[in-house]
């Protein structure tokens, strides 16, 4: 059978399964979870929207999963309930966790995973220090299968990883399950085999760029470095025009140029010998991320337009996940790059000025709190002008850099590899 077949043929058994009605509310969320992690939910949005209305109550249990799972879900869709408040009976009188939890494997593997979906609230700082501890305790206790899962969810968060590299993973637990759903799994792979063709297709597109256009005033190294862009550009916006009605191309031109102004700002520090003060090298770094430039081509191609109402939104949004990447990317590539400080390490700028201080401590605690800025930004329940897709794209992205830059001892990136392969061959 063909991946297409195969994928309709699962599509319609998965939706089948949707429409039941389970013994237990834990079960039908359960199932959301595994379609979410699987990366194949965005088939059944209607029916996990029915499945998430009908399980609203379940945050209210004193079972920790169900609590924690439900919180989880519930803040992913949308919904605003306070951690605070859904943690606070799994809690002692001085806020410290119930050590009886520590029995419950999956329960204090979803409190972990929960944590990570903080907005500022302080159960779940306390709520990751706690299961993180207990769980890697645990590990060596714990049959094989679900020993790997749980230090798979240690090193590598749900939330805060590239889906689709988690997604494997999680078909590999699920299929190791005395209880299996093949619909699902069939699904999933019949979707990762579609992906795959379609990252392939994009690779052949992208080698067959022709730029036509010409500038001859710039030196001829820079020449077809400009046709690229130029041609790029250009053919991004009559995209844009042809399926939105808007023309981006002022935008777009001047997202390059700020690009190009960050760059020269870089290259005056660097030739000057003048160190930036870490907050303008950050400042400035948020823009020679590149982030800015890429999220705006995505933002008019999703066919939005520039607003008071969304614009500093949008701009909140990219912040946090430039910043995440341009200090991930310090703290683990500037050795690697023989950087010096002068134009791409904030944790050299910082040592500088703080010499007797935990620069990675700080760095990482930076990391944490911009990923909580994110999650207020993209979780915090109000009504939000941006769609679902700019808002993924952007969580996304910040997932992405843990890919990027997870550099091991060695200078090498081991998950930046096994993704690509896993994505192309």
């Amino acid at each position: 059978m063909s991946c297409c077949t195969i994928l309709t043929c699962s599509l319609v058994n998965v939706q089948a399964l949707l429409h039941q009605h389970p013994k237990s509310r834990r079960a039908m969320l359960t199932t959301v979870d595994h379609l979410k992690r699987l990366c194949i939910d965005h088939y059944f949005q209607d029916e996990i929207d029915n499945v998430m209305d009908a399980c609203v109550d379940l945050v209210h249990s004193d079972d920790l999963l169900d609590a924690t799972l439900s919180l989880r879900l519930m803040r992913e869709a949308g919904y605003y309930v306070s951690a605070d408040d859904v943690l606070r009976k799994f809690t002692n009188d001085n806020g410290d966790f119930n050590h009886g939890l520590i029995k419950d494997i999956r329960g204090m593997l979803s409190l972990q995973e929960m944590s990570y979906l903080n907005m500022g609230e302080s159960s779940l700082y306390k709520a990751n220090e706690f299961s993180a501890k207990h769980l890697r305790l645990a590990i060596k206790y714990l049959e094989p299968s679900l020993a790997r899962y749980v230090r798979r969810s240690l090193d590598h968060p749900y939330h805060v990883s590239l889906m689709q590299y988690k997604a494997r993973h999680h078909l590999s637990y699920l299929q190791n399950l005395p209880t299996r759903n093949t619909s699902i799994e069939n699904l999933a792979l019949a979707e990762f085999q579609i992906k795959k063709l379609q990252h392939q297709r994009e690779i052949k597109e992208v080698k067959r760029w022709d730029p036509a256009a010409a500038v001859d005033s710039l030196p001829s190294y820079m020449i077809s470095c400009y046709k690229a862009l130029y041609t790029v550009t250009n053919d991004i916006a009559a995209m844009v025009r042809k399926e939105h009605g808007l023309n981006p191309i002022t935008h777009l031109k001047q997202a390059w140029a700020a690009l190009f102004d960050g760059f020269m700002i870089e290259r005056k520090w660097l030739y000057t010998n003048q160190a930036p003060t870490p907050d303008d090298y950050l400042r400035n770094g948020i823009v020679t991320s590149g982030a800015p430039l890429v999220f705006l081509h995505l933002f008019f191609l999703l066919g939005h337009d520039l607003t008071e109402g969304n614009n500093d939104h949008m701009l909140r949004i990219i912040s946090c996940a430039a910043k995440i990447m341009r200090l991930w990317d310090d703290l683990g590539s500037a050795k690697d790059e023989s950087q010096e400080g002068l134009d791409g390490s904030y944790k050299e700028l910082y040592h500088r000025e703080n010499p007797h201080g935990d620069v990675e401590k700080h760095v990482l605690e930076m990391i944490a709190g911009e990923w909580q800025d994110l999650n207020r930004e993209c979780f915090s329940g109000t009504k939000s002008t941006l769609s679902h897709t700019f808002i993924g794209a952007s969580l996304n992205f910040a997932r992405m850099v843990r890919v990027m830059y997870g550099y091991d001892d060695e200078q090498r990136l081991p998950i930046l590899e096994d993704y690509t392969r896993m994505l192309l061959f």
